[in-house]
């Protein structure tokens, strides 16, 4: 089948949680289908990234329009949220439209809310639309801790995402959400249920053909990575930092905060630099020393949507971890097998505290974990309702089943 990939997260480097299920989609296509590319990019591309694409037959456009005023009233003006207008391309649409009206694609694959603006109404292919999140959800959520004026601003354009999703969901032969809980969300716009399927995140396969980590090769190091520019990430540091730290260096007071990511704002690299027991990373072009020198990983977002990436990759390399019930939220897991989920900052910390210190607890973790990624989250298990829709889903090999989860001292964290 020729399938027309159309994407505004460019994959290479996959840099960040969007790129990395985009990368990961794109290439199981390319394995079993004749798939070309068309994707946004916000800067000029790298000689590496250059040669990816002209490797994997994508194509760029170049769109840089900052959030302003202008824009603000553009998207108005043309009845679609501003993150849309922010991502209109003249440049995009002909690209696009060369490919359509050349060898015609038999499917178009729509990777993104913010690019189903260049599929056209004549189109009458198969086509399939991921959403990354239920996006509203995310700005109702964004509107719900916001005060004063911007609340009303952000409830605004909350309001305008989910009528312009509700719009285009109906157009699609099916629609791909991250998570049985985004499935129910994008239900709840009246789409069509024999139409929404779960396409789940996968964390970066190399990382299950890494050696197994060793307790006593680690040090008492609580490891977060991950997009430091995305504000739930930066909501959840910064109660982990002034919150739930303090916690846990009282019992451990050698234990030590590594954050490592890319565009942190300045407002949280001065946190961590006046913080005791903190250490700022900054990005990583290879996490390996740090996911072999840790002892635990955390993530404490109590906002955002989809499922975490960083939560994957992290059991995929064995590294125990300790989550709040939002970052675990979407995981197919059993808490205290597969990580240990917290609700509250006490037992948050009381988690930490003992994966820290009780090796026994931590190797079980660390095996469950890595067992239920090669289960569930390798892409011939997870990607399976894509190979349905598209109509090889007997071409597929069958999933690795998952090992069932060791029961040794079990805790209900």
């Amino acid at each position: 089948m020729r399938i027309l990939f159309l994407t505004s997260n460019f994959p290479y480097p996959p840099d960040s949680g969007a790129a990395l299920k985009t990368l990961t989609v794109f290439e199981y296509l390319r394995r079993r289908h004749e798939v070309s590319g068309v994707s946004i990019i916000r800067s000029e591309l790298t000689k590496a990234q250059a040669a990816w694409a002209e490797e994997h037959d994508v194509q760029t456009a170049l769109v840089d329009r900052g959030r302003n005023a202008r824009t603000l009233v553009r998207s108005y003006m043309g009845r679609v949220p501003l993150s849309v207008e922010r991502n209109r391309s003249a440049e995009m649409r002909a690209l696009v439209q060369a490919h359509l009206t050349g060898n015609l694609p038999d499917a178009v694959f729509v990777d993104g809310w913010l690019v189903a603006q260049y599929l056209p109404e004549w189109f009458s292919g198969l086509q399939l639309l991921h959403e990354h999140n239920a996006e509203y959800q995310l700005w109702e959520r964004e509107s719900a801790r916001r005060g004063g004026p911007m609340r009303w601003a952000v409830s605004r354009e909350a309001a305008r995402v989910r009528s312009y999703e509700a719009r285009i969901l109906p157009r699609f032969d099916a629609v791909f959400a991250v998570s049985p809980e985004d499935r129910r969300a994008l239900l709840s716009l009246g789409v069509d249920a024999n139409r929404v399927h779960v396409l789940p995140n996968i964390p970066d396969p190399a990382l299950l053909a890494l050696p197994a980590l060793s307790f006593a090769a680690t040090e008492p190091v609580i490891m977060y990575f991950g997009t430091l520019s995305w504000q739930p990430n930066i909501d959840g540091l910064e109660r982990f930092i002034t919150r739930i730290l303090p916690l846990v260096t009282k019992r451990i007071p050698e234990a030590k905060l590594i954050v490592a990511g890319r565009d942190a704002p300045r407002s949280l690299v001065e946190l961590a630099q006046r913080s005791p027991n903190v250490q700022y990373a900054g990005p990583l072009q290879d996490p390996e020393p740090l996911y072999r020198r840790a002892r635990v990983f955390v993530e404490t977002t109590q906002t955002g949507g989809g499922t975490r990436l960083k939560v994957l990759n992290a059991m995929a390399r064995g590294l125990p971890t300790v989550a709040s019930v939002q970052a675990a939220q979407g995981l197919d897991i059993v808490p205290g097998d597969h990580l240990l989920v917290a609700r509250d900052d006490s037992v948050l910390a009381e988690a930490i505290v003992l994966l820290l210190t009780d090796q026994a607890r931590w190797r079980v973790i660390s095996e469950n974990g890595r067992a239920l990624v090669r289960g569930k989250y390798v892409a011939e298990a997870a990607f399976r309702a894509l190979d349905e829709v598209l109509g090889d889903d007997k071409e597929a090999p069958p999933p690795q089943a998952a090992r069932r989860p060791s029961r040794r001292r079990r805790s209900r964290r």
